[in-house]
C-alpha cells in the first residue's frame, strides 16, 4: 500500500504542477493579450494624434501665408494712405496759397479804389459755413 500512496502522492503532485504551469501559462497568456490590446490601443491614439498635428500644421501654415498677405496688403495701404495724406497738404497748402493771393488782389483792389465784384452765395447749406 505504500507504494500506491506514493504514486498516488506523485501523481496528486504531478497534477498540482501541471495545474500551476496551466495557471501560469493563462495569466501569461492574458497579459500578452492585454499588450496586444494596449498596443493596438496605442497605435489607434498616435494615429489621431499624428492626423490632429497634421491637420493643426496645415492650418498653421495657412495662418502664416494669410498673414503675409494681409502684411503686404497693410503696407500697400500705409503707402497708399502716406500719398494721399501728401496730397492733401500739397492741396491745403496751395489753398491757403489761393487764399492769400485773392486777399492780395482785393486790397489791392480796395487800395486802387475799384469795386470787385461780391462773392457768390453758395449753392447749399453745407457751402455756407
Amino acid at each position: 500500500m505504500t507504494g500506491e500512496i506514493w504514486i498516488a502522492i506523485v501523481a496528486c503532485i504531478g497534477a498540482l504542477g501541471s495545474a500551476a504551469f496551466t495557471a501560469r501559462s493563462s495569466r501569461a497568456t492574458a497579459r500578452v493579450e492585454a499588450s496586444k490590446v494596449d498596443a493596438a490601443a496605442y497605435d489607434r491614439a498616435k494615429a489621431i494624434y499624428e492626423s490632429a498635428l497634421q491637420t493643426l500644421e496645415e492650418q498653421l501654415t495657412r495662418l502664416r501665408e494669410r498673414m503675409t498677405e494681409l502684411n503686404q496688403q497693410l503696407a500697400q495701404e500705409q503707402d497708399t494712405s502716406a500719398a494721399m495724406r501728401g496730397q492733401v497738404r500739397e492741396l491745403r497748402a496751395q489753398v491757403d496759397l489761393l487764399e492769400d493771393t485773392v486777399a492780395d488782389l482785393r486790397l489791392q483792389l480796395s487800395r486802387s479804389d475799384i469795386q470787385s465784384e461780391p462773392e457768390p452765395e453758395p449753392e447749399n447749406e453745407e457751402d455756407r459755413s
